[in-house]
């Protein structure tokens, strides 16, 4: 999904990115064989609730030089992540709006400034103990693993400018 701004140059959330790749767009088609035009409206939507979703933020904008060259160049808006999100609104009308919220449970950072070169990380929620419920945040660099916050997966600046990938789930 796109990472952006909003007019006043605030970062998108994952809501509004979401607004933005579900929104209907206005397409021209034409036929290969008449070459006749018309236009429609396209539209995409949720037909069925899935356990999980695997959220992919385009990072990385394609340009052309003048010379015809083509450069990817790294997209660093913040994205402010939430412990939790609703897709409900994006299910086709004619299905019944699933209630339940997908929490958070992994994210992947890109840290580098091309598409070329980098470095993975990652934070991602795992149960430390056999015997506990409860999970933890634990970031991972390699072969080092280090508890964490949710404040640091969330609200960490340069988390925000680096997240690359969002994993939630339903519970």
């Amino acid at each position: 999904i796109d990472v952006g701004k909003n007019d006043e140059g605030e970062s998108w959330g994952v809501e509004r990115s979401l607004e933005h790749f579900f929104q209907a767009e206005d397409r021209e088609l034409n036929c290969e064989k008449c070459e006749e035009g018309t236009s429609a409206t396209q539209t995409m939507e949720i037909i069925s609730r899935p356990k999980a979703i695997l959220l992919h933020f385009k990072r990385f904008i394609v340009t052309q030089r003048e010379n015809g060259e083509m450069v990817l160049r790294k997209n660093k808006a913040k994205i402010p992540l939430k412990d939790s999100l609703s897709i409900s609104s994006f299910f086709s009308s004619e299905e019944e709006k699933p209630n339940g919220l997908y929490h958070l449970c992994g994210v992947v950072h890109h840290v580098g400034n091309t598409a070329f070169s980098g470095h993975y990380t990652t934070c991602a929620k795992r149960k430390l103990e056999e015997e506990s419920v409860e999970e933890q945040w634990v970031f991972f660099d390699d072969t080092v693993g280090q508890r964490r916050t949710i404040n640091y997966v969330t609200g960490n600046e340069t988390n925000q400018k680096n997240c690359y990938m969002a994993l939630y789930e339903l519970k």
